[in-house]
């Protein structure tokens, strides 16, 4: 068998959670789903519109932490929110116990917060040295009650700002509505000059979340780990922050996996997985193991019944593909209209609209 090492994004491959969303949507109440929604959207106009120089996608992650503080959540209450509300993809736990049975390195890369990212490993025998995520002590930080009461005021000023909606035509400022303009200076006024100023602001230098350079590094220190390399890896993610692990892949000879994608997803993956099911996954690393790259891309451009895998391989993997959806396309011969689509409605029917919107 070949060498190979398995990387997966945690949020969408593993999981159907949107984390940092829920936080909002559960501690910053009320309207604290319309909040994440504003800053994401803030997010996606920084990293993509105007491309802020320094600023990159999963940011997000920082920016909502001192809000986050000021309603009262800790660590300990971040651990026990994260155990009590995991929604593994459908068939994760029988899928990765298999695969864990295989041979062969199973990390898990996550932008998410690390209470969540070792609590989702905890469900799915993922080593705790074999998942990289952001790190956060929350309750490394004090926050004077003044601070505490001008956040709150700030998170509701940002919910109730004007819809933070980006016309997919616009290529700079100039381009969107008055209104959009406005809500936009409210936002650069709150995230680069009053909380900068707050005791709490040090937050912001000090959490680097796992974006998409950092998910390329930590890619590296996993295969350091196993004195493995990049053409002897399956990457499998679903967003923006997982492009960077996937061209740094391909570069070398190594399978990108776009499961449940988006468009950007999609587009850097060189094979596409439409599924309900983890086990689509479990399918391409048994033939990946045994084929090599070579197999699973026979697979998805010819769909050919000749790649035999062992039958102790075989039963498990097609027990539980059995009744589930699972389209496979190779990049090279897709049809790229039909296909952005049809990921993306997968992608909202098992997570729902509103996490499927974030990317």
């Amino acid at each position: 068998m070949r060498a190979l090492q398995l990387v997966t994004d945690c949020e969408g491959p593993l999981v159907l959670n949107d984390h940092a969303f829920e936080l909002c949507r559960d501690f910053l109440k009320p309207d604290g789903a319309r909040f994440f929604r504003q800053v994401s959207r803030y997010d996606d106009y920084l990293a993509n519109l105007v491309k802020k120089p320094d600023y990159r996608a999963g940011d997000i992650l920082k920016r909502i932490l001192p809000f986050l503080k000021a309603f009262g959540l800790s660590n300990a209450k971040m651990l026990d929110y994260s155990l009590k509300t995991i929604q593994l993809m459908p068939g994760a736990a029988a899928a990765y116990k298999f695969l864990h049975k295989q041979g062969f390195p199973i990390f898990a890369l996550s932008t998410g917060y690390r209470q969540f990212a070792e609590a989702v490993g905890s469900k799915l025998g993922f080593a705790k040295d074999r998942i990289f995520s952001t790190d956060l002590d929350l309750d490394g930080y004090s926050l004077a009650k003044g601070e505490a009461e001008e956040l709150r005021r700030l998170k509701e000023e940002i919910a109730a700002a004007p819809e933070m909606e980006l016309p997919p035509e616009a290529a700079s400022l100039n381009d969107l509505p008055v209104e959009l303009q406005e809500a936009i200076g409210q936002l650069d006024r709150i995230f680069w000059e009053l909380i900068p100023a707050m005791d709490i602001g040090r937050i912001y230098q000090e959490v680097n979340p796992l974006g998409g350079e950092e998910k390329a590094r930590a890619l590296g220190d996993s295969l350091a780990q196993t004195g493995l390399a990049l053409k002897d890896t399956i990457y499998v993610g679903d967003g923006l922050t997982d492009v960077q692990s996937f061209k740094a892949v391909a570069a070398e000879g190594g399978l990108g996996i776009s499961f449940n994608g988006d468009r950007d997803a999609v587009e850097a993956a060189e094979v596409i997985v439409v599924a309900d099911n983890a086990w689509s996954i479990a399918l391409l690393a048994c033939i990946c193991h045994l084929w090599g790259k070579d197999g699973v891309l026979e697979v998805a451009n010819k769909g050919t019944q000749s790649l035999v895998l062992p039958e102790a391989v075989i039963e498990p993997l097609m027990r539980g593909l059995h009744g589930h959806n699972f389209s496979l396309y190779a990049a090279s011969t897709m049809n790229r209209d039909q296909v952005v689509p049809e990921s993306a409605a997968m992608r909202a029917k098992l997570r729902g609209q509103a996490i499927a919107a974030f990317g």
